[in-house]
């Protein structure tokens, strides 16, 4: 039997959703994560807007993310399509995806680390309140985001807030309401087994100060990020930029 394959660099990034969701699912498939400066030559131009991310089965070739999660929503889901579900689901998808934009490019103005006060107060707070409020929306104490079981959209969530917990952990305690989310999907079995397994990439994305570490998760002496853009760079001398709010 041919593996689906999730083909994107060894970084969580805009690919951590989708797996996250193949592993709730328990959807076998290939991982493979470029880090050849050959390949990516040679994988580049058969992209049709540049970006690496491509799933491939069943003769599909899909290269956008959210086009990806949306596909395997569709193909997974064993409820009856309503609108009112997936206008909820179109909107949490576009205000986590804004969110998450709104995020990485904060990390790439100079020295950002310095800033992260003024970004927590002035960006971060509101933004977690809004989501604090939306996923109470219907009752107290909603399991996910979106109905009664785990969507994508769970996954884009749980990426994001995953990252908020990383680098601003005193603020992100302040949402219990989020916090119990990060706690419960992250206690699913195949999504446990699949952040105990040591197969999940350490950096987070690139910042304007080099690989954003998961300041959670131990470096070992030497260990390096390989990727097909630069020589490989160890990943100690990035920890001093790690800074936490």
């Amino acid at each position: 039997m041919i593996l689906p394959r999730l083909t994107y660099f060894n970084l969580r990034g805009r690919a951590e959703s989708i797996r996250l969701f193949l592993h709730a699912n328990e959807i076998e498939f290939d991982d493979h994560r470029v880090e050849s400066v050959h390949e990516w030559a040679t994988l580049k131009p058969t992209l049709p807007f540049t970006g690496l991310r491509i799933y491939e089965c069943s003769g599909l070739r899909i290269c956008e993310s959210h086009a990806i999660l949306r596909h395997l929503h569709r193909t997974q889901s064993h409820t009856a399509p309503n609108e009112k579900h997936a206008v909820e689901l179109d909107t949490t998808e576009e205000v986590f995806a804004e969110a998450r934009e709104d995020y990485w490019r904060f990390a790439w103005i100079q020295n950002y680390y310095d800033h992260l006060e003024k970004y927590a107060a002035e960006t971060l707070r509101p933004r977690l309140n809004n989501f604090s409020r939306w996923l109470d929306r219907n009752q107290a104490g909603a399991k996910w985001w979106v109905g009664d079981k785990i969507s994508y959209v769970d996954c884009i969530a749980y990426c994001y807030l995953d990252e908020v917990d990383a680098f601003f952990p005193s603020v992100f305690k302040e949402f219990k309401e989020l916090l119990e989310f990060h706690r419960t999907f992250s206690s699913q079995p195949r999504i446990s087994d699949y952040l105990r397994s040591g197969t999940r990439p350490i950096v987070f994305g690139m910042g304007c100060m080099g690989p954003k570490i998961d300041p959670r998760v131990k470096v070992n002496p030497g260990q390096k990020f390989i990727s097909p853009w630069m020589e490989p760079l160890e990943l100690e001398t990035f920890l001093p930029n790690q800074r936490r709010l």
